[in-house]
């Protein structure tokens, strides 16, 4: 993933964000080409505090009946909105194009599928539980909980490499970052509102103060000191 230095994503804002369940697509290659599925995915940590992103598939799944050739990779959108360049207080003196911000985690790692159906409901339980509905899977009953254990299969990622990336508006002039923040809040996603107001906006007043301060060492004509760079 190409990720310029400015949208690089804070390791403890990715760290945040891999506290809760997220999904995504699982992505393996196999000797007839790539094969993805879409599924929820939670981290786990082992005794020796390596992370793994853990899963489960049904037991029919192409991706399990063929072995992989290489690393697994998961792709984690975080969040994502269409940016209306109307949305920019500068759009009428510096008219834009439209754009698109976005979270996105990649992970990359060895796989490993666990047959048992124990492991199995373990990690189907844990992925309940951690959504808060721990609850209604012991509401279903042993039994069947049991029998249905038996046609998923427990599936990691062990994370090898992690990749953040957050293109959301922090290389704007601090007054486009509040407008497109304005909007936001109104409209959603929450999630964009958020790292608009918390990450974004300190960067582009901290960046803009730093353009301003080297313009006037510098004599850069005042109209150039709002362009991206």
């Amino acid at each position: 993933m190409h990720v310029p230095d400015h949208f690089a994503l804070p390791e403890d804002r990715l760290l945040a964000l891999l506290a809760a369940p997220r999904a995504g697509n699982l992505v393996t290659v196999h000797a007839d080409g790539p094969l993805a599925t879409f599924v929820p995915f939670h981290l786990e940590r082992d005794e020796e505090g390596t992370a793994r992103l853990v899963t489960h598939l049904v037991a029919n799944n192409p991706q399990l009946a063929t072995p992989t050739t290489g690393p697994a990779m998961v792709l984690l959108d975080i969040t994502d909105t269409y940016v209306s360049p109307r949305w920019y207080a500068t759009n009428d003196v510096q008219p834009n194009v439209p754009t698109w911000d976005y979270v996105t985690i990649h992970a990359w790692g060895p796989l490993h599928v666990d047959r048992s159906p124990a492991r199995a409901l373990e990690v189907a339980r844990r992925l309940s539980s951690r959504t808060g509905d721990g609850d209604v899977v012991d509401a279903v009953g042993e039994d069947k909980l049991a029998a249905m254990s038996r046609a998923i299969r427990a599936v990691e990622v062990r994370v090898d490499r992690l990749q953040g990336k957050a293109k959301m508006s922090q290389n704007r002039h601090p007054d486009d970052v509040r407008s497109v923040l304005a909007h936001v809040e109104e409209h959603g996603p929450s999630e964009v509102a958020d790292y608009l107001r918390e990450v974004s906006l300190p960067h582009a007043e901290e960046r803009f103060a730093t353009i301003r301060r080297l313009s006037r060492q510098h004599r850069v004509p005042a109209h150039r000191q709002g362009s991206a760079l």
